[in-house]
């Protein structure tokens, strides 16, 4: 992986977890937490949209039978709730583009997320 991208990984996990207030957005838990993607990875039109990103518990991610990974049909229908079909719909819509981004759109990019990290701190 370019370490541009890894870069972006991590900007963006961070800034997913700061939004949640470093809580895990289904029980509440401020351990062990991961930031899962709504949309895989390789979807790359979305890969680093914070909207795209949810603050887990370990558990919540990929333990317990509710979970993001073990449950998906489930985790994605209490995401619709949770947040909205407005934002699932516009989430879809952009997840469904294509995208490929320069090595200067990913470094911009990543000026934007630590920019927006910056105002957590």
């Amino acid at each position: 992986m370019k370490a541009v991208d890894k870069r972006l990984d991590a900007l963006w996990s961070e800034l997913v977890k700061l939004r949640a207030g470093n809580k895990c957005e289904v029980c509440k838990i401020t351990r062990n937490l991961n930031s899962h993607h709504v949309y895989s990875r390789a979807k790359m039109s979305v890969r680093w949209q914070v909207i795209n990103g949810y603050c887990l518990c370990v558990n919540h991610h990929i333990g317990v039978k509710f979970s993001a990974h073990k449950s998906p049909n489930d985790f994605a229908e209490w995401s619709k709730k949770d947040r909205g079909q407005s934002w699932f719909d516009l989430l879809s819509a952009q997840a469904n583009t294509i995208s490929k981004l320069h090595v200067f759109e990913k470094e911009l990019l990543a000026k934007e997320l630590k920019k927006e990290i910056d105002k957590y701190k």
